[in-house]
């Protein structure tokens, strides 16, 4: 038992320190795939552990060789040069659309396999690179734990959540870090002063990189903006200067998309939120093959006043409580009359229900100002659950089951501002991709019926499954209400795209990637024949339109292949350059898409309109394009001077630091310089040895310098002696002298350092 016991200490003691760095390289990388997959482990995380347990032992072969340093160089440029070019491609587009994806992790273009084969490899062997070099070749816990704030860093940068067991595992393995440092200075003989002032270095390290974050990386908050809004929006007139001729009429018939957009552009809206989303304001439900347009059969709309506590139950997380409730239920009702059978629980029945226990949600916020725009409806995210609305003259809100909220009154006031609080599309991304959404209506609504049966009816989370019951229920009836003839041509395009598939999610996004895999084209002023204005033409001839025409045909093509879908108005808005946190409606944001109903999710939004092009009114997106382009280049070339001055400080970090101290030295007088190119000594025959040296005299060192360097140590001994027990001074003479003597110890102890080391390695 013993010889077992010290085998695995003597293990640890060997691996143990490389075992803690190949972990924290693992956990960094999964953090940092996490921002744009959400997954904590899946193909490319296991990739990446055992890259980076190649790349250690890779590292460690190089440190044998002298032309260690070119050949790590060589392979870093043949990386940051083939990668990209394998998988992303050689156009300028593709490479933009990679920074792009990158630097807003994930939200701002589609994930595709080969942005994660490129982001994989070279993520990878950065971090690992430098935990190796603070951690196997020069000891810097400080520096490692800068490097540990990268994957948060990013994080951060892309508004995305990382869950806290990273923070926990990066900060543990830094702390580990942090304590094998400290105990190989004691070990040297470093004081305890001198750990304290390395303990400092480290928080401090840690408070200057949380300050600069919070400086200039954008970031949600569940804090409106007040200030910041306040002043945006102070330049502009609350008054009603009656210049703004749009009113938010409701209408029967679409059609107020071609009239936004191609009006002059007017400010409708200034929103603070601390993330862009779509504001919602009105849904057609009937197609007019013979117009061309989507129809409302009836004059108004009508709604539920008691809506805003229904749609607080739609959460993510308290669908995750409600079905963990029923397992729980369902087992205690199983043992307690003797019948416990794993393949009568819950998730032995539905194996795909167990994920659903580790759903989260984001809530977020949106803080509206009317700029002299009256409308019937409330601009609103899809998943809108609480609307305020400062104006007295509102005695209720009520909301659509399409999601249209409106008021007792005709029309708002021209100026009014309300705040608008909602369940983030974030939340459904992640769950969509992760293809639990890969079920039928049918299974959906079997497991919620089961789910229910054995939880309290008066309890949340009985009506946390009985709502979500009910909203599937509406939506299958909304299809058989609203199932839309086609033609032929349209019907044929539909099973081609969806063939072979068999969840509405598939279909949906088979759909969408049809409009956004290319060959379709986004041109505001473009009109089709007279006569030609259908979506048979758009699809199969011109291939060209605004946002209502792709959104038209995709609800078109959906509904053909048997999904639940309509089609959406509102707006897009757009970001303002000035103010964190506030966004601009203007009338050309306008924007038509559609919304499909997917089990689990509920509705969901779909975008066909080609990227770049959405909301962004008269000028067809060129401009905004344009400039897109202009801050990706910056951003990337920040990123990669940034990248680049890292590198060089970490290959040229012992330099500078040596030439700061001798210039420290130098400028100090001439015994107080002395003293410190003798302790400077003494920590260089520590590190050349491995062993502590504080106890040696003057004498005793100039022997060990003898012995190892052959060279004399008495130009720096004598004058050290003189100024630290005779208590005088001595002058700049004997100050240079002794300068030139330390210089020449430190030259030959680094030479003798390297004999060692070549030594060693032809000895293992």
């Amino acid at each position: 038992m013993e010889d077992a016991a010290g085998k695995i200490l003597r293990i640890l003691k060997k691996h143990g320190e490389i075992f803690l760095l190949w972990l924290l390289c693992i956990v960094s990388v999964s953090a940092s795939l996490y921002i744009y997959t959400e997954n904590v482990i899946d193909v490319y995380t296991l990739v990446g552990a055992a890259a980076a347990a190649v790349l250690i032992k890779f590292y460690d072969f190089l440190r044998s060789k002298k032309l260690g340093g070119l050949i790590y160089f060589g392979t870093l440029i043949i990386l940051g040069i083939a990668v990209p070019s394998v998988f992303i491609g050689g156009s300028w587009e593709d490479r933009f659309a990679f920074v792009r994806w990158f630097f807003s992790g994930a939200q701002a273009e589609e994930t595709r396999v080969g942005f994660m084969l490129t982001l994989m490899p070279m993520m990878t062997f950065f971090l690992v690179s430098a935990y190796y070099y603070f951690t196997r070749i020069i000891y810097r816990s400080s520096m490692l734990a800068l490097v540990s704030l990268i994957p948060f860093a990013l994080a951060v940068k892309a508004a995305a959540v990382l869950p806290f067991a990273y923070a926990a595992s990066i900060s543990s393995a830094n702390l580990i870090f942090f304590i094998i440092d400290g105990r190989k200075r004691l070990l040297k003989g470093s004081s305890e002063k001198s750990q304290t002032g390395s303990a400092a270095t480290v928080y401090t390290d840690f408070a200057i990189a949380a300050v600069l974050l919070a400086l200039i990386a954008p970031k949600p908050s569940e804090t409106p903006y007040y200030e910041k809004f306040e002043a945006a929006v102070s330049m502009f007139s609350f008054g009603g200067t009656g210049e703004n001729e749009y009113q938010g009429e409701y209408k029967q018939a679409s059609g107020r998309i071609d009239e936004l957009l191609r009006g002059e552009s007017v400010l409708l809206y200034i929103i603070s939120s601390p993330e862009t989303a779509y504001m919602k304001t009105q849904v057609f439900n009937d197609y007019d093959s013979e117009t061309g347009l989507w129809t409302n059969p009836d004059d108004t709309v009508y709604g539920s006043k008691s809506w805003q506590e229904d749609a607080q139950l739609l959460s993510f997380e308290k669908l995750s409580s409600a079905v963990k409730l029923a397992d729980e239920m369902i087992r205690e009702e199983a043992e307690e009359y003797g019948y416990l059978d794993e393949e009568d629980m819950l998730f032995s029945e539905y194996p795909w229900a167990e994920r659903l226990t580790e759903l989260a949600d984001y809530q977020s916020y949106s803080i509206v100002y009317a700029q002299n725009f009256p409308a019937v409806y409330v601009p609103a995210p899809l998943r809108t659950t609480e609307v305020s609305i400062a104006d007295s003259r509102v005695s209720w809100i009520a909301r659509s089951d399409a999601g249209e909220i409106f008021t007792n009154l005709p029309l708002l006031a021209p100026n009014a501002n309300y705040t608008v609080r909602y369940y983030s599309e974030k939340g459904m991304s992640g769950i969509i991709d992760s293809g639990l959404c890969d079920i039928s209506t049918e299974e959906w609504d079997d497991f919620l019926w089961d789910a229910m049966w054995y939880i309290d009816g008066d309890s949340e989370e009985y009506s946390v499954l009985s709502k979500l019951r009910k909203e599937s229920a509406l939506a299958e009836q909304y299809r058989e209400d609203y199932a839309t003839e086609v033609s032929a041509e349209i019907q044929a395009l539909a099973d081609e795209l969806t063939e072979g598939l068999e969840y509405d999610r598939q279909k949906a996004k088979a759909i969408e990637n049809y409009f956004t895999g290319g060959g379709f084209r986004y041109d505001l002023n473009f009109e089709p024949p007279e006569g030609m204005d259908t979506p048979e033409y758009f699809l199969f001839e011109s291939k060209t339109g605004i946002c209502s025409d792709y959104a038209r045909a995709y609800v078109l093509l959906a509904r053909a292949a048997g999904l639940t879908v309509r089609y959406a108005e509102g707006f897009v808005p757009q970001m303002s350059g000035e103010t964190e946190g506030t966004y601009f409606i203007y009338s050309d944001n306008a924007h038509a898409y559609p919304e499909v109903y997917i089990p689990v999710v509920g509705w969901t939004r779909f975008e066909p309109t080609p990227a770049g092009y959405i909301g962004s009114g008269g000028n067809g997106g060129s401009e905004d394009e344009d400039s897109d382009y202009t801050a990706l280049i910056l951003t990337a070339a920040v990123f990669v001077a940034g990248f680049g001055i890292f590198i060089v400080l970490v290959l040229f970090f012992p330099k500078i630091a040596e030439g700061v101290f001798r210039l420290r030295a130098k400028r100090a007088g001439s015994g107080k310089g002395v003293i410190m190119l003798y302790n400077r000594h003494l920590k260089n025959a520590e590190n050349l040895f491995g062993e502590s040296f504080r106890a040696f005299t003057p004498e005793q060192m100039e022997r060990l310098a003898n012995e190892t360097t052959g060279e004399s140590l008495d130009p720096l001994t004598d004058p050290f002696t003189a100024v630290c027990y005779g208590g005088g001074d001595i002058d700049r003479d004997a100050f240079e002298k002794a300068f030139e003597c330390y210089k020449a110890q430190a030259k030959a102890m680094k030479k003798a350092r390297k004999n060692r080391k070549r030594q060693s390695t032809e000895k293992n």
